[in-house]
């Protein structure tokens, strides 16, 4: 005679397993941080003006640094995607966090270092840029 599984069990494992497949799914927490904190700060009023000022010329300072960090890949077609960049107050770049990969945020972190940007509304300010690249 075979006994059945305790209803507990068998409704504990399902919830784990369905936790795990969430937590698989969900973007890493540093991404899902910066993507939250630029939405905050882009809908935050004196961080919505310094985006209307100063959005236009900041894709600009970034690209040469991404075009540094991305390898030569050849291919004609163009990815669409998106930087999250953390000013501090003086318009320094302290961090690059991308959707594409942990590394070319670690790359364009570095070298972004030297970009001066006008100066932010508050210290931590994140903004996001949407570019496109051969990746």
């Amino acid at each position: 005679m075979r006994r059945a599984a305790p209803r507990g069990v068998l409704a504990g494992l399902s919830a784990l397993a369905m936790l795990a497949s969430v937590a698989a799914a969900a973007p890493p927490t540093q991404l899902k941080t910066a993507q939250d904190l630029a939405r905050a700060h882009a809908a935050w009023p004196p961080g919505h003006e310094w985006l209307t000022q100063n959005l236009s010329r900041t894709g600009p300072l970034l690209i040469p640094v991404l075009n540094r960090c991305l390898p030569e890949s050849g291919d004609d077609e163009v990815t669409p995607f998106s930087v999250y960049v953390r000013l501090s107050q003086k318009g320094k770049v302290l961090e690059v966090v991308t959707d594409i990969s942990a590394e070319l945020g670690r790359c364009m972190t570095q070298g972004a270092r030297e970009v001066q940007l006008p100066e932010a509304p508050r210290e931590d300010f994140w903004i996001q840029l949407n570019l496109a690249a051969g990746v």
